[in-house]
């Protein structure tokens, strides 16, 4: 059966004054679609920090450049970053001197591609865990093992939920065996959660 989607265009105009190359320009993009940072200390350590963008907490697609496409709740928050700029990854005072334009259409997609965005969001859904960000799918596979802290678990679960209160995910979910695993894990942590 068929999931309701929106595919959308879209192109930023920016002044002159900046390349497409530029940080300016790279910025836009790190704001929709969130990027991971990595920092190398001199005493050999690596952290890894992801930033947030405004799809991610999403399944989307990206067919092009500049194209993607998403579930219709997802619809709403990506117009209002191409009316204002507010954005999780960047703390923007103000818009700047950039707009975007877009052009938007009604798709209809199969549960396969849906699919294979909720295991693409799965593989970008990070949850910060003892000052270490940790993959929340992997870290529901070690919860599930026994041993976890019920506050914690109600955490993890809350995360959970952005994926298994998606629309793709409640009509597509029976044909991954990822998010089939998925949606056990969260099932037999709902059942053992104490309040």
């Amino acid at each position: 059966m068929p999931v309701d989607a929106y595919f959308i265009q879209y192109k930023f105009i920016l002044p002159k004054s900046i390349s497409h190359s530029s940080y300016s320009y790279q910025k836009l993009f790190r704001a929709l679609y969130g990027y991971t940072q990595a920092v190398y200390k001199s005493s050999g350590k690596a952290y890894k920090y992801h930033r947030k963008g405004v799809l991610s907490d999403y399944p989307f697609l990206r067919p092009a450049k500049n194209t993607v496409i998403i579930p219709p709740a997802a619809l709403q928050e990506l117009i209002n970053f191409f009316n204002t700029g507010k954005n999780p990854a960047h703390r923007w005072f103000r818009k700047g001197e950039w707009k975007a334009v877009y052009y938007m259409n009604e798709k209809k997609l199969n549960e396969s591609t849906a699919a294979r965005a909720l295991e693409n969001m799965l593989d970008r859904l990070w949850i910060n865990t003892e000052g270490e960000k940790k993959l929340l799918f992997d870290e529901l596979k070690r919860v599930a093992k026994g041993g976890a802290d019920p506050n914690y678990v109600s955490t993890l679960l809350a995360e959970a939920k952005k994926v298994t209160n998606n629309e793709w995910f409640n009509k597509c979910y029976a044909i991954s065996k990822k998010l089939e695993e998925f949606k056990k894990l969260c099932d037999s942590l709902k059942g053992r959660r104490l309040f």
